[in-house]
């Protein structure tokens, strides 16, 4: 048995003889650790920064009245004979007010659930926004201010004015950054609000908001649930919708079904209702996988066919020393830790270069307004990232290794003295 210390000094003598190979070794695993790094960084970090916006500008529940469309037909209760069919196509809705009725009641059921943490009812309406001759079409949103701001703190994202002044002005908006740009009006101006009935009010801009979310900021005004009610000609008892909060955004999905079950409206939880973002998500996820995958992999045939030649040129080498005792596992643990030295040192460079990288990429302004705004990409720093990037890589630099190395223990010295001679 050769002492270990022996076998391990070969193996560093190896590596540094053929410096130039070594380095371009360890580059190739650096590089395909970083990018893994960064990559899933930036992906999920994007991912986290759509869903924390989900989670703290929209509802995590949301009830509303949806009308019936599988009920059974009316004809279907009328006596058939044996030859008789009746069939009924394309059946239209029954005709069900949108409202909810006593919404007051519901609300107090909703709060005596300990999981929730605030209700907010609210009805929403199309209107066309008017200032002068310039027309805007958008939404009327009725709401409680103090509810409404409670679950979903809009007075951080005031840039002007204060949530307050809708309550104490009656016929006060709020209007959205973008909607407040299109009509050119700011603090004090009028701007005349029309429904579909023709209902009109001149109402005093009492603050302007911005939530980030272009789609909303643009198209949005908040009023008071009395404001939109008069809008679309309803009493004062009259809401459409029902907004919570919840103590744990993941248990949502759950108590969106119990809820649903105790009031008998319609309750979407939030995962419900941006099922398509997530499945984008997913398909991201994938990509990414593949993508960082391949880079290893190459990475890790890189490796392969420096371990071969370096095998190729060391077989008098490897010969002496099985002439002078060194068994076909000592052989192969000798290539063998030469791989996972490269993919040590390799993957503590990636780990260094990804981290860099990745804060270099989040301090980067961008000042991008489209779906939503965005001033930086938010890179997700999960020391999972790290640690799986890690593991990988040397995995991938000991698989690569495993076969050369066992390609040199198995490697018979007789016979490349003989072609030597």
């Amino acid at each position: 048995m050769i002492h270990k210390n022996v076998v391990l000094g070969i193996a560093v003598r190896h590596l540094l003889v053929r410096k130039r190979q070594t380095i371009v070794a360890m580059l190739g695993v650096m590089f395909g650790i970083s990018i893994f790094i960064i990559q899933a960084g930036m992906i999920t970090g994007m991912q986290m920064d759509f869903i924390q916006r989900i989670v703290d500008n929209s509802a995590h529940i949301h009830l509303y009245n949806e009308p019936e469309t599988n009920r059974k037909p009316l004809l279907s209760e009328v006596p058939t004979h044996a030859n008789q069919w009746i069939v009924v196509h394309h059946q239209k809705p029954k005709d069900v007010k949108p409202e909810i009725i006593n919404p007051d009641a519901v609300i107090r059921l909703v709060e005596k659930n300990k999981a929730v943490t605030g209700v907010s009812a609210f009805l929403t309406t199309q209107v066309f926004f008017k200032n002068g001759t310039y027309e805007v079409p958008g939404n009327a949103v009725g709401v409680d201010i103090e509810r409404e701001n409670k679950l979903f703190n809009l007075a951080e994202d005031m840039v002007e004015g204060s949530i307050l002044s809708l309550k104490a002005n009656p016929y006060g908006v709020i209007v959205g950054s973008g909607l407040a740009k299109k009509l050119s009006v700011g603090l004090g101006d009028y701007v005349r609000l029309t429904s579909a009935l023709g209902i009109s009010f001149d109402l005093k801009v009492v603050g302007i908001i911005k939530t980030g979310v272009i789609a909303v900021d643009n198209t949005r005004a908040i009023v008071s649930t009395a404001n939109a009610q008069q809008l679309i000609a309803k009493s004062g008892s009259y809401i459409t919708d029902i907004n919570l909060k919840v103590k744990d955004v993941d248990q949502a999905g759950e108590l969106a079904l119990h809820l649903q079950r105790e009031t008998g409206y319609t309750a979407v939880d939030w995962k419900k209702a941006n099922e398509s973002l997530f499945s984008v998500f997913i398909i991201q996820r994938m990509i990414t996988g593949m993508v960082i995958g391949t880079i290893m992999i190459v990475s890790g045939f890189g490796i392969f066919n420096i371990l071969n030649m370096m095998i190729y040129e060391k077989l008098p080498d490897i010969a002496i020393l099985k002439s002078m005792g060194f068994s076909n596992s000592e052989v192969m643990r000798i290539f063998l830790f030469q791989a996972m030295t490269i993919g040590f040192f390799g993957g503590l460079l990636g780990l260094i270069v990804g981290y860099v990288v990745s804060v270099i990429i989040s301090k980067i302004p961008l000042n991008i307004e489209r779906e939503i705004t965005m001033t930086h990409l938010t890179i997700n720093f999960s020391p999972y990232f790290y640690l799986t990037a890690f593991i990988f890589g040397l995995v991938t630099t000991a698989a690569a290794g495993y076969f050369p190395a066992r390609r040199a223990s198995r490697i018979d010295p007789v016979e490349i003295i003989r072609n030597k001679a």
